[in-house]
């Protein structure tokens, strides 16, 4: 799970699978759903029109879902949903009864390879049963599945990542990490220290960086030394830790 928002809120932070999405209709009672996602990301090439991605519900009680997709953006260090057209989810709504699986089709509006690689993300929302849930507080879940689009152009894609230790707006203590690759790159595992003896200091998923794009994200550790401490993490999937590089100077 990523974290927990109020139905209605603001969407998510966009750096993982699913999320956590509470219905208030009442203190009495709770009722929750079993929602599975697979695959948790779609990578479609150059020229490959379609996706897919089986919904399967694991629970007990029928769930009403709808699929949409946005295009994804990042944009002074904050992810951003936008309307698109360029991909579409069908079904876009659907009733699973009790252990059904169902198949969503992820289909390319243009056939044309794309000039670079293109983000979206697939969002699949639960929709709560008001009609039968009258009292209590019903969870449901989000899903939130990153789509690329590979381009058509040869050449070799990688990000290239440089990372430093910053103070956060709030005061906290973080790590900026920009791109300036040409691919996203999926940062895990944080790490202060040597790639041979990695501290972790954020286990699990921290986020995504997008070409051209520098992010920010809050880490628990209080006392951070920012002279020596250097920075790795593990880069779309690997299981070694990679240094991250401080910023050329400007």
């Amino acid at each position: 799970m990523e974290h927990a928002r109020m139905a209605g809120s603001r969407p998510w932070r966009a750096t993982g699978v699913a999320l956590l999405v509470f219905s208030l209709l009442g203190v009495n009672e709770v009722s929750a759903t079993s929602l599975q996602v697979a695959p948790t990301s779609l990578q479609l090439e150059a020229r490959q029109r379609a996706g897919e991605l089986w919904l399967t519900n694991s629970g007990t009680s029928p769930v009403k879902l709808q699929v949409r997709v946005f295009r994804w953006v990042q944009q002074d260090g904050k992810e951003q949903l936008l309307p698109t057209e360029d991909l579409l989810a069908t079904p876009p709504m659907q009733e699973l009864a009790a252990g059904q699986q169902q198949l969503v089709r992820v289909m390319r509006a243009v056939a044309d390879a794309p000039a670079e690689q293109q983000y979206y993300r697939l969002i699949v929302d639960e929709v709560p049963d008001l009609a039968t849930r009258s009292e209590g507080m019903q969870f449901v879940l989000r899903y939130s599945i990153p789509v690329f689009v590979q381009p058509g152009a040869g050449g070799r894609l990688a990000p290239q990542l440089h990372a430093r230790l910053v103070r956060l707006d709030d005061g906290r203590n973080g790590v900026e990490v920009g791109n300036t690759g040409n691919s996203y790159a999926q940062i895990a595992d944080l790490a202060l220290g040597s790639p041979e003896r990695p501290r972790i200091v954020h286990p699990g998923l921290l986020g995504y960086v997008l070409p051209g794009q520098v992010m920010r994200w809050p880490l628990e550790r209080t006392a951070i030394d920012r002279d020596n401490d250097q920075i790795t993490a593990k880069l779309n999937g690997e299981s070694e830790q990679t240094s991250l590089p401080p910023p050329p100077a400007r």
